[in-house]
Parts: structure tokens; sequence; C-alpha cells
């Protein structure tokens, strides 16, 4: 298995509502792969911000990547409640993509109003519009993986398993991420092994979590810790992983950093290396 790490938080400030951190992206970009490199990860993934940064120049983004010696392994893209827009930005991503040589991508469900209820008929359009982008993804060589997720129409079990039986498999499957799983009130061990065993698991995100379930309740994803800091039983998701044949890309992530990026990055590698042995 692959480890990557996720370095949007290099590009844009979530504690300032998700602005650019400067007015030199590409220099911002830079910094996250000579951190990267430092830390000792040697694949990369990054939000789907990099196509428009790199917007007529993939070649920029590759001479970087080669430099720091780092393999570009997922593009994570998102649904908005504008499909058309979706549409043109899948498009956008998956030229980029192909000029990386980078066949995985994942979709982050459309984000849904505090109180919102979600019933069939939203589900039932991420389905359709996950199938269009999925079909397109698949043409292009690339695999899709929707990423359950809180806050989002798809978060829970039977969200999920709704979404999977109105979908393709050709065209996308899923991305767990262990933090939304528990956050979501799920146990990531149980869930991920049920969907390695339907063929559905094509990516996997890494982070851990706060036990306290009342801590920051004005946004609760403030929970989420470098691993080994929280709650999630990361031997017993590995050993699920391998036991189900998992061969693919585990991706660390952390929005929310407690002390800067570098830091985080560098105590999660640590873990990994130490704890899980790899």
């Amino acid at each position: 298995m692959k480890i990557a790490y996720t370095a949007w938080t290099w590009l844009q400030d979530e504690y300032n509502g998700w602005a650019p951190m400067s007015d030199k992206p590409k220099r911002d970009f830079e910094a996250s792969l000579r951190d990267l490199h430092a830390c000792g990860y040697r694949c990369l993934e990054d939000f789907n911000i990099v196509a428009d940064i790199f917007d007529g120049c993939p070649e920029e983004f590759a001479a970087l990547t080669r430099k720091y010696d780092i393999e570009f392994v997922n593009l994570y893209h998102y649904l908005t409640a504008d499909f058309e827009y979706d549409r043109k930005k899948t498009e956008q991503c998956i030229a980029f993509m192909k000029a990386q040589g980078t066949t995985q991508m994942n979709l982050e469900p459309p984000r849904k109003a505090p109180d919102q209820v979600i019933g069939e008929k939203e589900l039932d359009e991420v389905a359709r519009h996950c199938d269009i982008l999925g079909e397109m993804c698949r043409d292009a060589g690339i695999s899709l993986a929707l990423h359950p997720h809180w806050g989002t129409y798809v978060e829970r079990e039977d969200q999920i398993d709704y979404f999977l039986a109105h979908t393709r498999r050709d065209c996308v499957g899923l991305c767990l991420d262990t933090a939304h799983t528990v956050l979501c009130g799920m146990d990531p061990e149980k869930l991920f092994a049920k969907y390695l065993a339907q063929g559905v698991l094509r990516y996997v995100h890494f982070k851990d979590i706060d036990p306290d379930p009342a801590a920051h309740p004005e946004y609760p994803p403030r929970r989420f810790r470098a691993l080994g800091q929280g709650t999630v039983n990361f031997p017993g998701v590995l050993r699920v992983l391998r036991a189900g044949g998992y061969d693919n890309v585990i991706c660390v992530e952390l929005d929310f950093n407690r002390v800067n990026n570098y830091e985080s990055a560098y105590t999660s590698r640590k873990y990994i290396y130490d704890v899980l042995g790899m």
C-alpha cells in the first residue's frame, strides 16, 4: 500500500473560510511538496484547486512533483448545486490528471443545509450525477470514488447503501474516511470490512478524531486530529484492509491543524512508521 498526504491545507486556510493562503499559490504548493518530502511522504493527493493554479501550465506541476520525488496519486473533487458547472469542472480536472498520469479521483457529495433532511430525491440526484461523471472518468482511464462526508447528502451507512444500489459499479465506487465515519456515528472497522467484502472500496483516508462527542459543537470537524491523537483504532482498520485484500493508497488528511501543516504531517507519518510499521 502507498502512503499519501492531502496537501490542500497549504493552499487554503480552513480557519478563515478556506481563503487562499497567499497570493502566490504556486509557491505555496511547492512548500507543501518540500514539507511532505521532508516528512517521508512520496505520494500526494490534492484538491481540484491545483487544476486552476496550474491551468495552462500542467508541466510546471509535473516539474515540481519530480523535483521533490512525489507521485500525484489522487485529485479531490466536489459536487455542488450547479451540475453543469460540476461537469465542466470535471472535464478540466480529467484533462489535468491525464497530463500528470493520475488515475484516481475522489468526489465529495453536495453540502446540505444545517437542518436539511436528505431523502431519496436528493440521493437519486447524487447517484445520477455520479454515474455521469463516473462514466466520463472511466472513459478517460480514471477511477472515481464517492467520499461519504459529514455535512453532505451522503453521510450515514443507510445513505451509502442507497447510493451504491442506485449507481453503476463500472462508474463509481467509494472512498471511506476513518474520522468522518466516526463523526457520523459508524464503526470504521465494520464499515471498511463491509464495503471491502462488496468490492466497492477504491480509496481510503486516514485521520483521527477527538473522542469527546461534545467537542466543537459549532463545527464538529474541528474534532479531527493527526494520527494517534484521537480515538480511531488504526491497527484494527489496517488489519481489516489487509484481510480484505486492499492494496491501494492510504491517504492521510487533516482539516484544522492544531499547530501547522508540517507538524501534523510529521506526527502522522511517525505514527504510521512507529505504530503501523509502514
